[in-house]
């Protein structure tokens, strides 16, 4: 399924689901921005309706390695019955252990707002940094907003000016979604070669910039082509769907269900 992202919002139609969420709901009361601007509750409000969604299709993407080994990059999208986006989460892990989770909301599949996390995963005394940027319809920040909690405390928000270098960082990786959901641009997928760890084959796929790694089944007819004659296949992009493999170990791996060729 192919995942479109636009970078604009529909400002009339957000204001428009204006609802009161937070007067029933303790959690959302603990949000508190400083200083707030018109219409920051429609935005909340909106955010509050899809997180309370439980009929959501759930689609991971693969998970992409860079080839330096210095962080890798994976998405999650939520689509509603009719294949519309409504929420994304694209996370990013480094090497030196500094996660960085990003949750985009869209409405009618253009982009609202986006929250970031930023944490050390190697610090027992964990200390998360937020961010929540606010968009208008010439994709403009309306405003944003960032603090520093440590799990326990519900420090308030605090607004500070979205520097060109941070927006730009968004844009980015807004277009980064779109193309590892669809394996597309720099997460194209060409076959590379085969592999063994922790006793288990893999398949690798990506390109001079991404890597993914697939366990597979040793009938699988595709894969039984590439075994026999890699050399052939070297220049040729394909689609994969897989499934994401969770071992009571704490192992987790991807496992390739099915492999066309682009």
């Amino acid at each position: 399924m192919k995942i479109i992202v636009l970078f604009c919002l529909l400002s009339a139609c957000l204001f428009s689901c204006r609802e009161t969420l937070e007067e029933n709901n303790p959690k959302r009361a603990q949000l508190v921005f400083k200083p707030k601007f018109d219409g920051l509750d429609a935005f909340l409000n909106y955010q509050e309706k899809i997180e309370q969604r439980k009929d959501l299709q759930v689609l991971p993407s693969l998970l992409f390695m860079h080839q330096s080994g210095r962080y890798s990059l994976q998405n999650t999208v939520f689509l509603d019955k009719n294949g519309e986006i409504l929420k994304a989460i694209q996370v990013q892990i480094d090497s030196n252990g500094i996660k960085t989770e990003a949750t985009y909301y869209f409405l009618k599949e253009v982009l609202s707002m986006v929250q970031i996390a930023k944490e050390n995963l190697r610090l027992s005394n964990l200390r998360i940094k937020q961010t929540r940027v606010f968009y208008d319809a010439k994709q403009r920040p309306i405003s944003a907003y960032t603090r520093t909690s440590n799990g326990t405390n519900n420090a308030a928000f605090q607004q500070i000016k979205l520097s060109a270098v941070e927006h730009d960082r968004i844009e980015k990786h807004l277009q980064m979604l779109s193309d590892i959901q669809n394996q597309e641009g720099e997460f194209a997928l060409y076959f590379i070669g085969f592999h063994e760890a922790k006793n288990k084959k893999f398949v690798q796929f990506g390109n001079n910039t991404f890597l993914t790694n697939l366990t597979f089944a040793p009938d699988e007819k595709r894969i039984a082509e590439l075994q026999t004659n890699p050399d052939l296949f070297k220049n040729q992009i394909f689609n994969i769907q897989h499934q994401t493999i969770q071992e009571a170990s704490g192992l987790q791996y991807q496992v390739l269900i099915d492999i066309s060729k682009r």
